[in-house]
């Protein structure tokens, strides 16, 4: 059983040992046979830093960005499903305490924002921990 993810990407620049890699991702259906006559298939470029020593690459060359299933897992937990617990256990506290039901959601939504101010001031550490390798093609 592979325990890897791969993207296939190209190489935009590279900085200080570090390659910039431009993948396409594709949404659930952007793969479908009748994606030119619907409108919500999607695609989105994004640009994925990763330490390029060991290969000898340069801005161009196709690559894979690879990484492991473990780390799409937490990237999982920490972008939806903590995030719905947090809102939806501050709903049902908040609702608890006052029937009005805008202030419940309102006050729940507002509780994400320490959430995602503490995911931002750690960004440091999670890139340590969400670690992409290269393989050439």
């Amino acid at each position: 059983m592979d325990n890897t993810i791969k993207h296939e990407g190209i190489v935009e620049r590279i900085e200080n040992g570090i390659a910039y890699v431009k993948i396409i991702q594709h949404s659930a259906c952007s793969g479908c046979h009748v994606k030119a006559a619907c409108t919500i298939a999607d695609q989105q470029e994004k640009i994925i830093e990763t330490v390029c020593s060991g290969y000898d690459i340069k801005t161009g060359d196709r690559v894979f960005i690879v990484g492991n299933e473990t780390m799409s897992r937490k990237a999982l937990k920490l972008a939806i499903i903590y995030p719905f617990f947090c809102l939806f256990g501050i709903l049902c506290i908040a609702y608890a305490f006052s029937v009005n039901e805008l202030l419940s959601g309102i006050l729940s939504i507002i509780a994400l924002i320490p959430y995602y101010t503490v995911l931002y001031f750690r960004k440091s550490k999670l890139r340590k921990d969400f670690i992409f390798t290269l393989e050439k093609e």
